[in-house]
């Protein structure tokens, strides 16, 4: 518990402190998303086995790394239909040695990381003057909740809440984790608040407790559909860059779901009013 504490505490300040210069860059937003999508996209089929198959990993790579760099200059789509074209004529040019369930998984998280990543993107560009309070909420609200949900889990969980895929997590802990989110998210806001948004926007709290509430349970899901693949690819973890935490993926596949979450709730439900 110590090693996870230290590593989860140290993590969070260096991405906070390279969230924060990159407001004097921001296109630096792009290429720390394109880079961390790039990390989750290569764990991920490291687990699956598919390291020595260069035909699958060249054009997924190209993909991750340029599609949350296109979402803010744009041409992005024609990234994603060459890519869609490039799986298939690799099928076809090496159907010997690549199977169609390789290039599926392939397809399938490759795009599922890197648009679920690259939404935290798409709100920088249309809150351009607050996308740190965007960014923060994106990642403040499935980090907290699931760190409330671990030691809620810890000290109070009795009852299994998916023991066939995650064995160790506990509906307590999951309820912990859910409270945890909200008041986090609810810290965060009022620190923004206090110091002050560039346009003296108001935080409408009601919006961002149902917003934090409901981004817990995304996330839970987000958790629990990439723990499912983990377990189809018998590994406990995606990586060991994090001690006590495991790869860049076990970090982040709880915000691959959580962000396009709430990307779609501001929308709808804007949580800042001038």
């Amino acid at each position: 518990m110590k090693t996870r504490i230290i590593s989860g505490v140290t993590g969070s300040a260096i991405v906070a402190a390279m969230l924060i210069a990159a407001q004097y860059a921001p296109i630096m937003y792009n290429i720390l998303v394109a880079l961390v999508a790039l990390v989750c996209v290569t764990e991920i089929f490291s687990a699956r086995g598919l390291t020595q198959k260069p035909q699958i990993i060249i054009p997924s790579a190209v993909f991750a790394a340029l599609m949350p760099i296109l979402f803010t200059l744009g041409y992005w789509h024609i990234l994603a239909i060459a890519y869609v074209f490039a799986m298939f004529i690799m099928l076809l040019a090496f159907s010997d040695s690549i199977k169609f369930d390789e290039i599926a998984f392939a397809f399938t998280t490759t795009t599922v990381i890197t648009v679920g990543m690259g939404t935290i993107v798409f709100m920088c560009d249309k809150n351009t003057e607050n996308s740190l309070f965007y960014i923060m909420m994106s990642l403040a609200i499935p980090w907290v909740a699931d760190a409330g949900a671990y030691f809620a889990g810890s000290l109070l969980g009795k009852h299994k809440l998916c023991p066939k895929i995650s064995p160790k997590k506990t509906v307590e802990g999951a309820v912990g984790g859910l409270l945890a989110g909200v008041l986090g998210a609810v810290i965060f806001a009022v620190v923004f608040q206090c110091i002050g948004f560039k346009n003296g926007e108001q935080v409408q709290y009601l919006s961002l407790v149902i917003m934090a509430l409901l981004g817990g349970v995304v996330s839970i899901i987000g958790d629990l559909s990439f723990s499912a693949i983990k377990r189809s690819c018998h590994v406990k973890d995606y990586g060991s860059v994090i001690p006590g935490h495991g790869g860049i993926l076990d970090r982040c596949d709880s915000v691959i779901f959580t962000a396009p979450f709430l990307m779609l709730f501001i929308e709808y439900f804007p949580i800042l009013v001038k």
